[in-house]
């Protein structure tokens, strides 16, 4: 005779068990996930410190030194958004070697910046 084993008992629900047994699991479970990404520790582009807070929908703001940049809605850097950083860096890069473009142009800060320091 196999015995049944008892099933760990605990919360998977986490952030989202505000809703009861409302909306389904997937709906939850997505929730959930984006809320942990929302609520985790972010970097600073500017002091490279892990105080960036959420403001409004897009908008981040680091605790430390007070830099208010834009962003993703639930994440500050977007994986489309480092990879566009990373293109302008490199399009600066090219021109400054062929001469296109002067040295100060080349400094490319936060390409997402909105001020505030």
């Amino acid at each position: 005779m196999a015995r049944k084993q008892k099933r760990k008992k605990g919360r998977k629900t986490k952030s989202a068990g505000r809703f009861g047994a409302r909306y389904g699991r997937k709906i939850r479970k997505a929730v959930t996930a984006i809320e942990e990404r929302t609520r985790a520790t972010h970097t600073c582009p500017k002091c490279e410190r892990p105080s960036v807070k959420r403001i409004g929908t897009g908008i981040w703001k680091c605790r430390k030194c007070g830099y208010t940049f834009t962003g993703g809605t639930y994440v500050p850097h977007t994986p489309l958004g480092i990879t566009a950083q990373r293109t302008i860096k490199r399009i600066a890069e090219r021109g400054a070697e062929i001469g296109l473009v002067s040295e100060k142009e080349t400094e490319v800060e936060g390409a997402v910046g909105v001020g505030g320091e």
